[in-house]
């Protein structure tokens, strides 16, 4: 499961490199989550830990979930290798992040996940996008950014 969690954790912190809030839900009513989070240090280098910290403010109850993930290396600046474009229990996702069991009740939660890029990741520009639904098949959450990797 920590293979797991690194992936995915990689994918998630293209998205909060600067500390930026990432929200998503029903784009006027905040119905679902607001992430914040950040990673120290930037820029990320192969072979090197940093730390992912933030805070997730749950905002209705998660029964299930999925977690869709995707990620892509652009391979010189002319083609993109895709080689992550897969889906997890979001459930499994959260014991690993927050330490918490579905369903995931309301409420925040605090989060600092230390990470070590492996040293065989490829040097260059990554893409990656994390889509979650719940038992509803509604839309949770969506991120999408690229970063550099050292």
């Amino acid at each position: 499961m920590n293979v797991l969690l690194m992936i995915l954790s990689v994918v998630l912190v293209v998205s909060t490199l600067t500390g930026s809030t990432n929200n998503y839900y029903n784009a006027v009513t905040k119905k679902f989550a607001e992430l914040n989070s950040s990673v120290t240090p930037y820029p990320l280098k192969r072979g090197v830990k940093f730390d992912w910290q933030g805070l997730l403010k749950i905002k209705r109850t998660i029964h299930w979930g999925i977690l869709h993930a995707t990620a892509t290396y652009n391979y010189r600046g002319y083609t993109n290798i895709t080689f992550l474009d897969d889906k997890f229990n979001l459930c499994d996702y959260f014991v690993d992040l927050v330490k918490e069991y579905c369903p995931i009740q309301p409420g925040i939660y605090h989060f600092n996940t230390p990470i070590r890029l492996p040293s065989l990741i490829w040097p260059g520009q990554y893409y990656g996008k994390i889509t979650a639904y719940n038992e509803k098949e509604e839309q949770i959450l969506c991120i999408m950014k690229q970063v550099t990797i050292e």
